[in-house]
């Protein structure tokens, strides 16, 4: 029996619940057999490799010709190997389009019909084709839980090195004495983690930030546009992505 389930996951800037949103897509394609492809902007690659899921996203998206994984795309949706994303998105080769977590920039890009990056553009093509979209916003409420990236905590650290010795992708350096991460090489493996017998480093540690009243604004907003569905929680995601194809 051939696949006809198909999402296509975009991966915007926020790591906001990133690494539980990549392990339930890992889970339901798992249990559904589904094809999914993904599409990132250039700030999702940065966020997906900081958080140490880009290098596996190839675990979801393997490659057929509909479960791609989509990062270097044109203004216009044209990808580095010349798939129309906004073509596939109208023409409905896509069931579903879930945008998690969207990023504040992206929802309110959305909310205005901006379609600059490409996730937005494939939620603005979503809108025009009838193709459902589930958005999972970053700032959903006026107290918003989100994760930490990889950091050193220097009360903690004993100035061991073991880290610097440790990274794979000479992503931890020493400043003033202190080791430090460069987020623009930093891949997430959590490999300084390991090697640090003082638990001087913590990874995706939880924190509660309060989003502006503009932010959650727009994600009221966000709510009242027809097509699209809001989720705040993996459960209800998941839940959504189960009814809207029916599996």
């Amino acid at each position: 029996m051939s696949i006809t389930k198909r999402i296509l996951w975009c991966i915007t800037g926020s790591g906001s619940f990133l690494r539980g949103i990549y392990r339930l897509f890992q889970s339901i394609k798992e249990k559904y057999d589904l094809e999914i492809g993904i599409v990132l902007s250039k700030a999702g690659v940065e966020v997906a490799r900081i958080y140490g899921i880009l290098d596996k996203l190839g675990n979801i998206a393997t490659g057929g010709r509909y479960d791609g994984i989509y990062s270097n795309v044109s203004e216009s949706g044209i990808t580095s190997d010349g798939v129309p994303l906004g073509g596939r998105v109208s023409l409905r080769r896509y069931k579903l389009v879930v945008v998690a977590p969207a990023s504040t920039n992206t929802v309110a890009k959305i909310v205005c019909g901006i379609a600059d990056t490409p996730p937005t553009l494939v939620v603005n093509q979503a809108l025009k084709s009838n193709v459902p979209a589930i958005i999972f916003p970053s700032d959903y409420e006026e107290r918003a839980l989100t994760h930490l990236p990889c950091y050193i905590d220097e009360e903690k650290c004993n100035l061991c090195y073991k880290c610097v010795d440790a990274c794979p992708n000479n992503a931890i350096y020493v400043d003033e004495k202190y080791p430090r991460i460069n987020y623009r090489l930093c891949r997430g493996c959590e490999a300084c983690k390991e090697a640090c017998s003082v638990s001087a480093i913590r990874c995706w540690e939880k924190t509660y930030y309060t989003p502006s009243k503009i932010d959650l604004k727009n994600v009221e907003k966000l709510r009242s546009l027809e097509g699209i569905t809001v989720v705040d929680n993996l459960l209800d995601l998941e839940k959504r992505i189960i009814e809207f194809l029916r599996v």
